[in-house]
């Protein structure tokens, strides 16, 4: 009798046969569904994506479904989470007014999802805190975020197409209200 020897070929990862690392993919992928996909249903809910909408996104980046259905799945649900610590923690005064706190934030926001330019958005942030003080206006720290990534989109070069507002609102856990009475306060389009 002869046997027939498969090789075995799972200890290649797929990431290797595309030549791409993991933060590279999340980065790419994470960056789409910010900018193109609102994965958001009405009451500020986050959603989980249908497979339609998987392989949509896989055939516009040009990446397999299997690699995009966990980066996906496995932001939406630490989404959830980040969400519920935002919402059960209150920021006190002191800690909303200061800058070393938003640019700790900002750190995590761009680690949890690598969607703007960290530095940029430090920077940002400082000018943001100076304007507040100058219209003597101090919004929610959640606020604080959502407007400091809404700039740092806003003023990017490398998109071209911009992160959709209610997804960010509901990465930041911010309000529409608070969000768009804030932009207006600094005069921002």
């Amino acid at each position: 009798m002869t046997q027939i020897v498969k090789k075995d070929y799972s200890w290649i990862s797929p990431l290797t046969t595309i030549g791409r690392s993991q933060q590279v993919v999340e980065k790419i992928v994470l960056n789409y569904l910010f900018r193109e996909v609102c994965f958001i249903s009405h009451p500020q809910n986050i959603r989980a994506l249908t497979s339609q909408e998987y392989k949509a996104i896989a055939k516009s980046i040009d990446l397999p479904v299997n690699l995009i259905h966990p980066v996906i799945s496995k932001f939406l649900v630490n989404l959830v989470y980040f969400r519920r610590f935002l919402r059960s923690y209150s920021f006190t005064y002191g800690y909303t007014k200061s800058l070393r706190k938003l640019q700790i934030y900002l750190h995590k926001l761009h680690r949890f999802a690598p969607i703007f330019d960290y530095p940029r958005a430090k920077e940002n942030a400082r000018i943001l805190k100076n304007n507040l003080e100058k219209h003597c206006f101090l919004p929610q720290f959640t606020t604080q975020l959502a407007v400091v990534v809404f700039v740092t989109d806003l003023n990017d070069k490398e998109h071209e197409k911009k992160i959709i507002q209610t997804n960010l609102r509901v990465f930041c856990n911010c309000s529409a209200y608070a969000f768009h009475r804030t932009r207006n306060k600094l005069g921002l389009k």
